[in-house]
This record gives C-alpha cells, sequence and structure tokens, in this order.
C-alpha cells in the first residue's frame, strides 16, 4: 500500500489513506506525525482496531492518558472508554445521546489531553456527525483590538454542562456549576507546545466566564469569541463510517457532535493521550 495524505478541503484535517495502523512503520509513523500537526486533524479510513491496537497507535505519541472524569466507564485498564449508546464489554457507554456544543477534551483539568483518538464502530445512518473547529484560524483572523484584549486573559473551564451559562444551559441562563465540578483556569490565548502557534482556548461547552473581567463584559467577550470560531470557514465536518479512526489535536481543536436518533446504534471508543499544561501565547514583538 502506498501511504497518502490528502486534505479535505475544509478549515482544516487530512484523509490518510494506504495505512495499517496496526503494522505501521517509523518512517510512515513520522511522516503521520508532521502531518498531524499541520493538518490537526487525520482521518484513517478501513481500520480494523482492536481496543489494544488503538491504545498502541497513540502511545507512540505519548503516554496514554487514563480515563478520569468517566472513570467508572473505563475499559482496558482504565485507557478507553466507549462514547455509545449501547453497553459495551459490560460497560455502559458515556455521553450516549444528543447534540454537544463545541469544547475541547478535559479542559477543566490542569493537564489537558494532547491529543484525542476516536474509532468508529457502529454509527448511525443519519447525524452524530463530528464537527472540527480550527483555534489556530479563529485567533489569527480576530481583529487587531480584539487579539490585543485577549492577551493575558484566563478563563474558568467547567464539566459541568447543565450548570453553564455560557453553554449547554443557553447564553445568559444564569447558572452556576457545581461547585464540586472539575474545573480549571488557562489561558484564552495558549501557545501549542510543538508549532509554537497561538490557539483560541475557550469554547462554548465549559468555558464559564473571564477572570479579572466584569461579568458584563465577559459574558460579550466570550459570546463574540464563540460565534467567531463556530464559523463554517474554520469547521471540518465528519461523518462517520465504521472503521474510521480520527485523530485530532486537542491543544488547537474544538469538536462539536450533532444530533442523531436514540433508537439507532451509535458506538465508538476514545483513547486519549496525556498532556501538559497550557501555557499563555504572548504576542510578537513589534
Amino acid at each position: 500500500m502506498t501511504l497518502t495524505i490528502e486534505p479535505t478541503g475544509a478549515g482544516l484535517g487530512a484523509r490518510v489513506r494506504g495505512v495499517d495502523l496496526r503494522d505501521l512503520s517509523d518512517a510512515d509513523f513520522t511522516r503521520l506525525h508532521r502531518a498531524w500537526l499541520d493538518h490537526q486533524v487525520l482521518v484513517f479510513e478501513d481500520q480494523d482496531l482492536s481496543v489494544e491496537d488503538q491504545m498502541g497507535f497513540a502511545s507512540r505519541l505519548g503516554p496514554l492518558e487514563r480515563v478520569r472524569t468517566a472513570a467508572d466507564h473505563a475499559v482496558a485498564g482504565g485507557a478507553a472508554m466507549y462514547v455509545a449508546n449501547r453497553r459495551v464489554d459490560g460497560k455502559e457507554g458515556v455521553l450516549p445521546e444528543g447534540e454537544m456544543l463545541f469544547h475541547t477534551d478535559q479542559c477543566y483539568y490542569e493537564e489537558p489531553c494532547q491529543a484525542t483518538l476516536l474509532y468508529a464502530i457502529e454509527v448511525p445512518a443519519v447525524g452524530g456527525d463530528t464537527l472540527f473547529a480550527d483555534a489556530y484560524g479563529a485567533f489569527a483572523t480576530l481583529d487587531r483590538e480584539l487579539r490585543d484584549r485577549l492577551w493575558g486573559l484566563r478563563a474558568l473551564n467547567v464539566y459541568d454542562y447543565a450548570g453553564n451559562p455560557t453553554g449547554a444551559g443557553g447564553a445568559g441562563a444564569g447558572g452556576e456549576p457545581d461547585p464540586d465540578a472539575p474545573r480549571a483556569v488557562h489561558p484564552v490565548v495558549i501557545r501549542h507546545p510543538v508549532t509554537g502557534r497561538p490557539a483560541l482556548y475557550v469554547n462554548r461547552l465549559m468555558t464559564v466566564r473571564l477572570l479579572d473581567t466584569d461579568p458584563d463584559e465577559s459574558a460579550a467577550l466570550l459570546g463574540r469569541l464563540f460565534d467567531h470560531q463556530e464559523q463554517d470557514r474554520f469547521v471540518y465536518h465528519h461523518r462517520w463510517r465504521p472503521g474510521d479512526l480520527v485523530l485530532w489535536d486537542n491543544r488547537c481543536v474544538l469538536h462539536a457532535r450533532t444530533a442523531f436518533d436514540p433508537a439507532a446504534r451509535r458506538i465508538l471508543r476514545r483513547v486519549t493521550v496525556r498532556g501538559e499544561r497550557p501555557v499563555a501565547a504572548a504576542p510578537a514583538p513589534s
């Protein structure tokens, strides 16, 4: 097989063909790693992966992250879980139904994962798609005045969908997050630890408020940022097929899920790679 990497034609992402992730040479891995940094999202089609195969490929990117928030649902020694609306391997799936707003995995921890690998086993005929948004491009295309306003700002991120007044609770719903919910404060603009590029690190589902900012200004700024980063020009829309393995860079990519019929079977397996604490980006010297 000849390995090919073809950009999706959207704001980000590339499709990889001609590779079996169970038998990947060091040279091909190096090429794929470079493509991942360049394209942010890689789609590997027609894979046949056991959980051990998926974990083996993921571990070449770095140490595996144990399932934390939904630890009771973890399989494979705690390193994998099923995003599913059916029981799999004796475990209930997590996040089984419905639409999910744009977010970044584990932004409510001090050290979010650097990479997420999601493998499709069964998918609905319609819906349940995943949207990926380019956080590099979103930041780079902000007007200069707004970019300058963001340098040095920090935001509170909380794992509490219903209690986030800017997220699932609806903008301006006035809810307060559960005080016991996992949470972390991170820079609004982070520097990617490998590429050095600045990325916008807030999201509609989990970012609750800006710190050291008037509440009204916080709500207004976040609303502008959310609307901006979710524009179609920054988004790759992935329609799943069984055998797809999608790898994305959690440090510069947001993702969301479209709604689907809950009666339709949807089973995907997720593995994540340990990351580091996000570091604030700084403006380039003038």
